[in-house]
């Protein structure tokens, strides 16, 4: 069996294509467009010309899931079109253009199963917590015994932050306090986090990847960026950035992850900013995320896993 699932995000859309043989999944394709769709929204209102955007990229990638013979198609969305205030009517129009559903999951759905995905490739310790860094939103998990006991969204992102604090490509010394003062905020609001300590943090996604990319390209690491493990000290550096390294780590944020160069070091914030908040000491990836989870949970529920 052939499915597609399209990721409409904040930052990109994305199309993945999964091969599933009735006892485990394999990633055939993986297409990703640059929608940036949070561009287009102003005081928490999708524009038309937001809307006109989404279109043309789904549009495509839908053509791109015929073309490889998918037997099953499903669009879902998150912060991109769940944090505007016209939401039902950008749906509706979106919908009605491209004649075809889209799931628009809430903050505690895409949370979860950011963490279902998670559990389904990860040796999981005692607890943790899971953190699923998007361009609008983070999700963040606190798990036990491999159950999660607390899962929740905030309205900060990668890109948002950026968008809402940044004048130039990165953010100086006063643009990263402000986005860790946010950042903190967000977290305080989030009474069950200010109780929980715990010694491992697992990353989600994209901006959790571009992490590990950074170190491992600036140490040649030979690994897979899946089995290597950060310190707390080793995240907070690359989520600080002074006068002092700032050539070098932009040189190699270009040469490693150009198409984040805007969004990493605020990603890196979030990172940072929870792993002191919960005082965790090692930080490793996951290879499956909400996309996996989402397969599961709702296309795979019935099937032998």
């Amino acid at each position: 069996m052939r499915i597609g699932i399209i990721d409409l995000g904040s930052n990109s859309i994305r199309l993945v294509i999964y091969f599933w043989d009735g006892a485990k999944i394999e990633k055939k394709q993986d297409i990703k467009h640059q929608g940036q769709s949070i561009k287009f929204i102003k005081d928490q209102k999708m524009s038309q010309d937001g809307i006109d955007s989404i279109v043309t990229h789904l549009k495509e990638l839908m053509v791109m899931a015929r073309a490889y013979g998918v037997d099953e198609l499903r669009i879902f969305a998150t912060a991109s079109l769940r944090n505007i205030s016209n939401s039902n009517e950008a749906k509706a129009d979106i919908e009605n253009r491209i004649m075809y559903p889209i799931e628009i999951l809430n903050g505690y759905e895409e949370s979860l199963f950011g963490f279902e995905g998670m559990k389904k490739i990860v040796r999981l310790p005692l607890e943790g917590i899971s953190i699923d860094i998007g361009g609008g939103s983070s999700e963040i998990t606190y798990f036990k015994n491999e159950t999660a006991i607390f899962s929740d969204s905030i309205p900060l992102g990668s890109l948002s932050l950026y968008l809402d604090h940044v004048v130039d490509v990165v953010p100086n010394d006063y643009e990263q306090i402000a986005i860790r003062n946010s950042i903190q905020k967000a977290l305080d609001e989030l009474v069950w986090l200010n109780t929980i300590k715990v010694e491992t943090i697992i990353g989600i996604g994209g901006t959790a990847r571009a992490v590990m990319k950074l170190h491992q390209a600036r140490y040649e690491i030979n690994s897979s960026i899946y089995d290597m493990k950060l310190s707390s000290s080793i995240v907070h550096g690359y989520a600080t950035l002074n006068k002092r390294n700032r050539t070098s780590e932009l040189s190699l944020i270009v040469d490693v992850i150009p198409d984040r160069l805007t969004t990493v070091l605020p990603g890196a914030l979030i990172l940072d900013e929870i792993m002191r908040k919960v005082e965790a000491q090692e930080f490793h990836l996951s290879q499956y995320g909400v996309r996996e989870g989402y397969m599961f949970n709702r296309i795979l529920k019935d099937e032998k896993k």
